[in-house]
């Protein structure tokens, strides 16, 4: 996406001849840092649930939905544990053995008919239509004692039926489905080819026998909280019906919980249900004082208040009455404080050319640059401690709101003053810090070791024996350094100046993405210097704009990817 905006800006400049040279400069460096990023986000994508459980939309993962529907296949009859007589219905294709011990053993098998009678040799007919099993096991041996006497009757049920469940709305594949008596509505789903993107998770209807009598089916709450009922079994001729999620229902909390976000309201939703669906307490959470806020009634004012549950902490994931539960409104948004100076764990990443990169424990305010470089063993033989850099991550993330209004004006319809600021602006290293690591290294006591915060990243390069030259020569590559070469020199090398090069305005730039103009001899060339020559009778600024993002990329981007959080 970064690569995005800066195409769409060069264009926006009607930056033309340079487009090409710099698109050159930007894949050169930046594509295997991207690729890198890709990789990263295609390791956490699996990661994301497919359905949606809030108002937060998430993309839909169509490995999720296959490996779903290769789950669903496997499973499919498969029980959660043994048939409960009271509970099972029987129907039409359920398959029984029956046994008769006595002087004469006798073993039949019988399938109940499709208008549910059970025909069963030497014994009779059973109507065993809406029977239980255990009420067909009384009925069968009733019947079995009038013809057999001091006999003993055992009834097994020896192969579930299987029947059609139809299943409409927000689903893949709708349609009719096969199912078995111990599917749950979860499982026939799958089937269907999973939920959509936008599918309700939390207002299935299931549909059986006739439209009066329909159940509720809370998916959410079946596998957040195990209640079994919000996700029943179904029977042969239900009709499942998956509506779409409305995200402006919705109830939310955020702060010291184990999953934070917005969930899909339901009438009967509890404070208790909500703090369930957040995954429960952290060790951190502050539970003396939980923030509830509240829409009045057709208005856009918000009530706030607080409440006490500390006592829920221990006994929570029993399934005790809660004191002061209540219950919730669609917008209600709860907020989890944290423990007053909780040890939270504040870290810096170290990576690049030191003996053991990684993260380190940081006391914020108390530990500097020296102390995370001695505890990652120091640098290696092969570092450039002159070219290594210190990113911090909390001024990266700083908004800028006059910028990102910028960022869409096109540069043609700015005013001077905005010109001015989007120049100063898109220039400026963001979250770097302007520290020499060469002189904390001989003096710990340098101004510029300073204190490391929380999420910094300090990334030490490797040695460049080597001058880069781009830009309008004739062969621009890699050049060799050598300490008795000028520009020009390195320029002679790489084929002289190619076609309406403007050698005036040629620029030296620095690892850490200092520019100084080549002519002006106020620099040392440096292994690992790079020496842009741009065209003539183009926009400078563009130019050195589109320079300026390019060295950005190279020592911002890798050194941010190195963050996890």
């Amino acid at each position: 996406m970064l690569i995005v905006r800066i195409m769409k800006y060069m264009r926006k400049l009607k930056f033309a001849s340079n487009l090409s040279l710099l698109t050159v400069i930007i894949l050169f460096f930046v594509t295997p840092l991207f690729l890198f990023s890709q990789e990263e986000e295609k390791e956490q994508n699996w990661l994301d649930n497919y359905f949606i459980t809030g108002s937060r939309k998430k993309q839909y993962d169509t490995n999720a939905v296959q490996r779903a529907q290769e789950l669903a296949k496997e499973s499919a009859g498969l029980q959660e544990k043994e048939i409960d007589p009271q509970k099972y219905l029987l129907g039409p294709g359920d398959e029984f053995t029956i046994m008769v011990l006595g002087a004469k053993t006798i073993e039949v098998e019988a399938t109940i008919s499709p208008e549910g009678k059970l025909i069963i040799p030497e014994i009779g007919t059973v109507n065993l239509k809406g029977k239980t099993l255990a009420e067909a096991d009384t009925l069968i041996k009733k019947h079995a004692a009038r013809i057999f006497k001091n006999n003993e009757v055992y009834l097994a049920l020896k192969k579930l039926r299987r029947f059609k469940v139809i299943v409409s709305g927000a689903v893949r594949k709708p349609g009719i489905v096969p199912a078995t008596a111990v599917d749950r509505v979860s499982e026939v789903i799958e089937k269907a080819g999973g939920l959509k993107y936008n599918a309700s998770i939390r207002k299935i209807s299931l549909y059986r026998n006739e439209p009066s009598n329909c159940l509720k089916v809370d998916l959410l709450r079946f596998f957040m909280t195990d209640e079994k009922e919000t996700n029943p079994t179904v029977n042969g001729g239900d009709h499942i019906v998956v509506p779409t999620s409305n995200i402006k229902e919705s109830i939310g909390i955020y702060g010291e919980i184990g999953s934070e976000g917005d969930f899909e309201y339901v009438e009967g939703d509890s404070l208790s249900t909500l703090i369930k669906f957040g995954q429960g307490f952290l060790e951190s959470s502050f539970l003396d004082s939980v923030e509830i806020t509240r829409f009045r009634p057709n208005t856009s004012y918000i009530d706030r208040w607080t409440v006490n549950i500390s006592s829920w902490r221990h006994i929570f994931d029993t399934t005790k009455h809660l004191d002061g539960d209540f219950p919730l409104l669609t917008g209600d948004r709860v907020f989890i404080r944290q423990i007053v100076n909780w040890n939270n764990d504040k870290m810096i990443a170290v990576t690049g050319e030191v003996n053991y990169p990684g993260y380190y424990a940081i006391n914020q305010g108390e530990t500097r640059v020296s102390d995370i470089l001695e505890r990652a063993g120091g640098t290696t033989d092969n570092s450039s401690l002159e070219s290594a850099l210190m990113i911090r991550k909390a001024e990266i993330q700083k908004s800028d709101p006059q910028m990102e209004r910028l960022y869409r004006t096109p540069y043609s319809e700015m005013s001077e003053n905005e010109r001015r600021y989007f120049q100063a602006k898109i220039v400026e290293k963001k979250g770097m810090m302007a520290i020499d690591f060469e002189k904390i290294k001989n003096n710990p006591l340098s101004e510029d070791n300073i204190l490391v915060m929380d999420k910094d990243s300090i990334y030490v390069p490797q040695k460049r024996n080597f001058v880069n030259i781009q830009g309008r020569v004739n062969n621009p590559g890699m050049i060799i350094y050598n300490k008795n070469y000028n520009w020009l020199d390195y320029i002679n090398l790489a084929g002289g100046f190619g076609f309406r090069a403007d050698d005036g305005e040629t620029l030296i730039v620095k690892p850490k993405g200092e520019q100084f103009l080549a002519e002006n001899m106020n620099y040392t060339i440096e292994p690992g210097d790079n020496i842009l020559v741009p065209p003539e009778a183009e926009s400078q600024f563009t130019f050195y704009t589109g320079l300026t993002i390019v060295t950005q990329l190279v020592t911002i981007l890798g050194v941010i990817l190195a963050l996890t959080k």
